[in-house]
């Protein structure tokens, strides 16, 4: 019974991105619901979105993204950018029948081991107000976490980056994200 059961479980991979991702990264989008896009996007759309997509694949000096993969399929990405005024942005995105699998907890961690190897300390997220489930998702990261009513609907989730991710793939709510 154990080996149907490690059957079923696939064996997920978190690696950076790179340029022969797109069509991966694309094929990604199109799983993904509208709702989904629109939470990660906020509202961007087609062209917009492309442009991001090659963005990810094409690592640079200023921005740096990771993908998960099951072996046969990307399920998630997440993007650590650095701004023109030097602050730090993390953007995730997880194809929704892949949520609650893990995927965002491997991102989070791959994107915080890299701002810590940066020596950033902090990395900030532009979540809608109205977004509980990213809400959950970053409280349940980073303990210490901070959050703003930045306008426009909008929250502004600074993320301490020196926080111990979960290895279990369970997430450990913290009690709530202080706000500023």
């Amino acid at each position: 019974m154990n080996s149907v059961l490690a059957a079923e479980v696939p064996v997920l991979e978190t690696r950076a991105a790179r340029p022969s991702d797109l069509a991966a990264l694309a094929a990604l989008i199109d799983r993904c619901s509208t709702e989904t896009l629109y939470r990660r996007f906020h509202g961007a759309v087609g062209a917009a979105v492309r442009q991001e997509l090659r963005r990810i694949a094409d690592p640079g000096p200023r921005h740096r993204s990771w993908v998960v993969s099951d072996g046969s399929a990307l399920h998630g990405t997440a993007t650590l950018a650095w701004g023109r005024d030097d602050s730090v942005e993390a953007a995730f995105l997880v194809e929704d029948a892949w949520f609650r699998h893990g995927i965002g907890r491997r991102l989070f961690a791959a994107v915080a081991r890299e701002a810590r190897r940066a020596g950033v300390l902090e990395v900030t997220a532009w979540v809608q107000a109205d977004n509980e489930r990213a809400r959950r998702f970053l409280r349940a990261m980073a303990a210490g976490g901070r959050a703003a009513f930045a306008g426009g609907g909008e929250l502004r989730v600074t993320l301490p980056t020196d926080v111990p991710v979960p290895s279990d793939g369970r997430l450990r709510p913290v009690p709530y994200l202080e706000s500023a």
